[in-house]
């Protein structure tokens, strides 16, 4: 398990740097299961709710996301540049020791499946995405980041409305309200908030 200070999204990009030597052990673990297997490598990422990872003690919920790793780079003094992809979720049955890095039992969470009758509500939310993206444009073009994003239907078939909730700024907390979310409605009804508090921002300058 490798805790962070943001939730992991399925199919979101993860690039890591490891250098600690508990999680070069944990990179070591994975890669040797991995190899045995003729599979890739993964391991857990969730987001740390207090404290700090770095020395321990930290608090750490209990739904995350596994990552796939892609891509390892080491270098000479044995430190490691990953590339991984978010891949499904994952809730926490029980914490192990940290021995010698965290440890879990998990248990892997199906994605919520999109029903005819979420169609209307994801278009209307790819509506207000929309018109969020323009606003920002036209308003506060300084705000505006190089090539905005689209909004697309089919970009939602793979992994559901996390596709197009990795391009927008959203903070950790609201990426994991979303991560557990059981249906793609509480799914729609948390991106509703997300482009509320947005679009605030947006409007009156806070």
């Amino acid at each position: 398990m490798f805790p962070l200070g943001t939730a992991l999204l399925p199919g979101e990009p993860l690039p890591l740097r490891i250098f600690e030597p508990r999680y070069r052990q944990m990179l070591a673990d994975c890669l040797g299961r991995a190899e045995k297997s003729d599979a890739a490598g993964y391991f857990g990422v969730v987001l740390i709710a207090r404290g700090h990872e770095v020395g321990g003690g930290d608090v750490r919920h209990q739904f995350g996301t596994f990552a796939r790793i892609d891509n390892v780079l080491r270098q000479a003094d044995g430190r490691a540049a990953l590339t991984c992809t978010g891949a499904g979720r994952f809730r926490v049955t029980e914490w192990l020791p940290d021995d010698p890095y965290p440890r879990a039992i998990t248990e892997p969470i199906p994605e919520p499946t999109i029903e005819s009758a979420d169609h209307p509500k994801i278009l209307e939310l790819r509506d207000r995405l929309g018109a969020f993206v323009a606003e920002v444009a036209e308003t506060r073009p300084e705000a505006a980041p190089a090539g905005l994003p689209d909004f697309e239907v089919d970009e939602v078939v793979e992994h559901g409305l996390f596709a197009w909730t990795t391009r927008l700024p959203i903070g950790p907390a609201d990426r994991q309200r979303l991560l557990e979310c059981e249906t793609v409605a509480d799914q729609v009804a948390v991106l509703d908030d997300v482009v509320d508090g947005l679009t605030a921002m947006i409007r009156f300058g806070r």
